[in-house]
């Protein structure tokens, strides 16, 4: 007897399957970086791709007479990367670079000491196709560590510069209750202009 079953397979990807390219990341920046609720509002639209975060937890391992036994050890959290699309005033590139120099001074090799005074929380939202929420996950305590270069180019006609941005984080906190409701996309971009 065959397990092969089209309808059964059908079943079991429910609603059609989660799409990568159906997402959503907040950014939030600390209280010194200037102009941040344009990057703010503009973050729903110009961050292009994402990834949910992973984990690894690493073996701790103890020989015992020649052979290795394998203990959970500690875990580890990976950095956390995004792709931005620039617009023209560079309004999310710009807020990062002000976030990374409130954390260390380009002249002046100062910085701000406090955690709680360069660290955030960022999210991100698995979406469906009617822009329900279905998997979120709340970056703690992340800052920026890596703002890539942004190419420039005489033969790079008809596109639109993007650079991406690398962040650390303590943990992340998956959503205990996803399916909360639809995302107004056009309400964040207007509650944040306003």
């Amino acid at each position: 007897m065959s397990n092969f079953n089209v309808e059964r397979f059908k079943a079991a990807v429910t609603a059609g399957g989660s799409r990568p390219n159906q997402f959503l990341v907040q950014l939030s920046f600390p209280t010194f970086v200037a102009g941040q609720s344009i990057a703010v509002a503009r973050s729903s639209f110009l961050i292009t791709a994402a990834e949910l975060p992973g984990q690894t937890i690493n073996p701790a391992i103890v020989m015992y007479r020649g052979r290795e036994v394998k203990f959970a050890g500690d875990r580890i959290f990976n950095p956390w990367s995004i792709t931005i699309l620039n617009d023209q005033e560079m309004s999310i590139r710009t807020s990062l670079e002000q976030w990374m120099n409130g954390m260390e001074d380009l002249e002046a090799k100062f910085g701000r000491l406090q955690p709680s005074e360069y660290q955030r929380d960022l999210d991100v939202f698995q979406l469906d196709r009617n822009g329900n929420i279905t998997k979120a996950y709340k970056m703690v305590n992340a800052f920026p560590m890596d703002i890539s270069p942004v190419a420039l180019s005489f033969d790079a006609n008809d596109q639109i510069s993007t650079f991406t941005a690398t962040f650390q984080y303590q943990h992340f906190l998956p959503s205990q209750n996803p399916l909360s409701g639809i995302v107004n996309m056009a309400g964040v971009f207007d509650r944040a202009l306003s």
